[in-house]
């Protein structure tokens, strides 16, 4: 049978009563600690974001890592006091450091500042699998949120002077978005947090921050397997050294808009900037959203002086090799597999 307010009281008295016994003379001040007795002392205020589903014992955890209150174990206590610790709304909440239990307890249940939702986008997401996932996850606006990532009304640090597409800039994680987020608000985190990570590689030499996330970008849609994208990657570099096309058919897919499909002759002709078969050098963008580990795969390429690969098993493993020969011998093995 669950407990009234009144009972869960009585239960609450008698467990400070008993802790109260036990600390002897030093019983107020044991309440005090856990803020249970004694007044707040309101500090500044921080922001805190409680999760759905989140007991009151994890709710206490939080405020307390946040220095909110002084006891996560005092929260649970006025918690059952007082009850409503099962009505705390999950969302973003802004408390003042310093208070007592039953104060941060009150505020929580005045309710979330700002609700939110949670929102992935996944490594290798184009700019219009980033628009699609915001609007069906959330109020937002696709078709605003493509404007303002390719009018270059919000830039990147990494962008080249006349750029004006973030394709391939926005960073791809789990989001929490909030209701005072708008479509503006979201761009900006994600190409905040793409600077971040870009930043905080070191680079090959002679590439540029905007050349790596298009070579990252690259890897991301070639690599099945971890361990292919450093090889991958330093297929890339020999052939831009050497002057030769890339001949990877992601990017032609990229122009094409079909992600995953396969691709016929006419297809593979198309007169397109992004048909690195019959251009040299990097497509003029990105062609997805690289996730850190080709990012750093194209920071620190393998070492090797590979200019071929193809897949080699049914798991998504790469052959690579130096000769065209070889490469062929290694297509040919590929294609006699049944997978």
């Amino acid at each position: 049978m669950a407990l009234t307010r009144r009972g869960r009281a009585v239960v609450a008295l008698v467990i400070l009563a008993a802790l109260a016994a036990v600390v002897g003379g030093g019983g107020i001040m044991y309440l005090r600690s856990i803020g249970l007795a004694g007044e707040s002392d309101p500090g500044r205020r921080v922001e805190v974001v409680v999760p759905r589903g989140a007991s009151a014992s994890e709710i206490g955890e939080l405020l307390e890592r946040e220095g909110v209150i002084r006891s996560g174990w005092g929260f649970r206590l006025a918690a059952y006091l007082e009850g409503g610790g099962d009505a705390i709304e999950a969302g973003r909440h802004v408390l003042r450091r310093g208070l007592t239990a039953r104060d941060a307890l009150a505020s929580l249940l005045r309710g979330a500042r700002v609700e939110y939702v949670t929102v992935t986008f996944p490594e290798g997401s184009w700019l219009t699998d980033f628009a699609r996932i915001l609007e069906d996850d959330t109020d937002l606006s696709s078709r605003r949120f493509l404007r303002l990532a390719r009018s270059g009304a919000v830039r990147s640090s990494l962008q080249p002077r006349g750029t004006t597409s973030l394709e391939g800039l926005l960073w791809p994680a789990t989001y929490q978005v909030g209701e005072s987020d708008d479509e503006r608000t979201v761009l900006e985190r994600l190409v905040g947090d793409m600077e971040e990570h870009v930043d905080a590689l070191d680079r090959r030499a002679g590439t540029s921050p905007y050349e790596l996330v298009t070579v990252a970008s690259m890897v991301e849609a070639e690599a099945k397997v971890e361990a292919d994208r450093r090889r991958i990657a330093a297929v890339i570099y020999n052939r831009l050294d050497l002057g030769m096309p890339l001949g990877i058919d992601a990017t032609i897919a990229y122009a094409l808009g079909r992600r995953g499909a396969s691709l016929g002759a006419e297809e593979l002709a198309i007169d397109s900037p992004y048909n690195t078969r019959t251009h040299t050098g990097l497509p003029p963008t990105p062609i997805g959203a690289p996730g850190l580990a080709s990012l750093e795969a194209a920071a620190r390429p393998g070492e090797g002086e590979w200019l071929y690969y193809v897949v080699s098993d049914c798991r998504g493993h790469h052959a690579f090799s130096r000769d065209y020969e070889q490469f062929l011998e290694d297509k040919a093995a590929y294609q006699e597999l049944e997978c």
